[in-house]
């Protein structure tokens, strides 16, 4: 085989392992930026449900101090459930915030609003009823009202957190197969590079082969053409004489 047949071949495959190159590495950046977004999407994942964890705790410590409350109608208990209340109020703004790009979670959230201000429309209503009236027929006002409340409270925060914890599942498995597409697109990029140098160092090292080989030859047949020349002078001295 022709040394310039071989030396298109691999030229030609130089070209084509640079073009695979280019390929994967923007195939891989393009992973690693998927990728980004999902470590974003398991953060906020993992946001929704630390806020769903703290916003349970508020709402049942307001179902804890309502009950109180109506229990035994002591001011202490009133405040607590305010307080509770208030703070409940606040965590559910933040998890609604949180969860402003889905409207699902978003719709369970702001279901949760109504129950607790009806929550807080029982309590007032069960104070109001106590004025004025004996404390055993104020007892129990509305008791049956406030759990069945409370009951749908709990379900729609069971769903919040178990849509959340099956979106992070989910969301965790992509990131790991995706970090593994990304270490094997960048593995496939740096072993193109290896045979990019190597098929480099192959054609400069064989082009500097020929070129020696040329100027070798070159030489010789200077040497040649000055000992003809040279031959040719000596002998015509000799043809004279």
């Amino acid at each position: 085989m022709q040394p310039s047949i071989i030396s298109s071949r691999v030229t030609g495959g130089f070209a084509a392992l640079l073009v695979m190159l280019v390929l994967v590495f923007i195939a891989s950046v393009r992973g690693a930026s998927r990728l980004a977004g999902l470590d974003t999407a398991v953060g906020r994942a993992r946001d929704v449900l630390e806020e769903i964890a703290v916003t349970r705790n508020s709402l049942r410590e307001v179902e804890t101090t309502r009950r109180g409350y109506l229990l035994t109608h002591h001011g202490e208990f009133l405040e607590l459930y305010l307080a509770a209340m208030k703070d409940a109020v606040g965590h559910l703004d933040r998890l609604r915030g949180l969860t402003g790009d889905d409207p699902a979670q978003r719709r369970r959230v702001d279901a949760l609003s109504p129950l607790a201000a009806h929550q807080l429309t029982l309590v007032t209503e069960a104070i109001a009823s106590a004025v004025g009236r004996p404390r055993d027929v104020a007892v129990g006002a509305h008791p049956d009202g406030g759990t069945i409340v409370a009951e749908q409270i709990r379900g729609l925060v069971t769903e919040l957190e178990d849509t959340e914890r099956e979106r992070l599942r989910d969301h965790e498995a992509e990131a790991n197969a995706r970090t593994m597409k990304v270490i094997r697109g960048f593995g496939t990029v740096a072993l193109i590079a290896l045979l990019l140098l190597g098929t480099a160092y192959y054609i400069l090292d064989r082009d500097a082969a020929v070129h020696a080989a040329v100027l070798e030859e070159l030489r010789m047949y200077s040497r040649s053409a000055a000992s003809a020349k040279n031959a040719s002078h000596s002998e015509a001295p000799s043809r004279r004489g």
